[in-house]
């Protein structure tokens, strides 16, 4: 009776081994057979979690956004002055699209044409770039154009000019691995405003705009640093004057204009 007993205990483990020997199959391959396929369950779980890791934008989807913060202002300015700005942002996998409206309380305390109690600038902006396709720029580098208007009204007369520009800019992002989070991105873009209609002042210059993260990311909130630096002239009061226009044209100097806020896009 004992023997019988044993045999059939025996029996019974020679069934039940061979299946348990076969479980770690579906989480991976066995050392036996390292070049073995992925099981369904662990290819499911693994487009789920490349999905939750991309975190880059890549349609043309407008988004609106706004963006608030101070402003240090040269130029005659009052040094501070507060900005609001709101507009659409697109982020695709080829295109990079803006357009834009600001507006600050900026006014002149050293124009020339004191006192000048009150002002305001108005902004309009819009611009394009183009991400080239080929390594080892793509998906990092970007360039184009685009066209801005500013007005400045104060207590005494006003001033609008329309200038277009030029420029381009990259983006980084770093990732301990390709299945991690990023843990670190921003963006540095460079238009070369030019002077354009603005025959009072000529201003030119670069206009710089560090983003932290780069607003290639899905997300909210962002920083971002904006440096004018912009070269003008005296200002020409009387176009059909050649020689004061010369006088003015000749009479150059140097002004910087710096924003500094967080921007929330939708």
């Amino acid at each position: 009776m004992v023997l019988r007993i044993v045999r059939r205990m025996l029996a019974l483990f020679a069934l039940i081994l061979p299946a348990s020997g076969q479980a770690p199959a579906e989480i991976g391959p066995s050392p036996a057979s390292p070049t073995a396929p992925p099981s369904n369950r662990q290819q499911q779980h693994t487009a789920t979690s490349d999905s939750a890791v991309d975190l880059f934008m890549t349609k043309l989807t407008p988004h609106p956004y706004i963006f608030v913060g101070p402003s240090l202002m040269g130029g005659g300015y009052a040094p501070v002055a507060y900005r609001v700005e709101g507009g659409l942002n697109v982020e695709s996998t080829r295109y990079l699209m803006s357009v834009s409206a600001a507006y600050d309380n900026g006014h002149q305390v050293n124009d020339g044409d004191q006192p000048n109690p009150k002002g305001h600038d108005r902004y309009l902006d819009s611009a394009i770039y183009f991400r080239p396709a080929q390594r080892p720029f793509y998906g990092k580098v970007f360039v184009g154009f685009g066209w801005r208007w500013n007005q400045l009204s104060t207590t005494n007369y006003s001033k609008t000019a329309n200038r277009p520009q030029i420029g381009g800019g990259f983006d980084i992002a770093s990732h301990p691995c390709s299945g991690c989070r990023r843990d670190f991105s921003m963006r540095v873009a460079v238009d070369w405003v030019m002077s354009g209609h603005d025959w009072q002042n000529g201003s030119h210059g670069p206009d710089i705009t560090i983003s932290l993260p780069s607003p290639r990311e899905r997300r909210h909130w962002f920083y971002q640093e904006r440096l004018g630096i912009y070269r003008f002239h005296a200002t020409v009061t009387d176009r059909s004057n050649r020689l004061l226009v010369q006088s003015a044209q000749a009479d150059r100097a140097f002004a910087c204009y710096a924003n500094f806020g967080i921007l929330y896009r939708f």
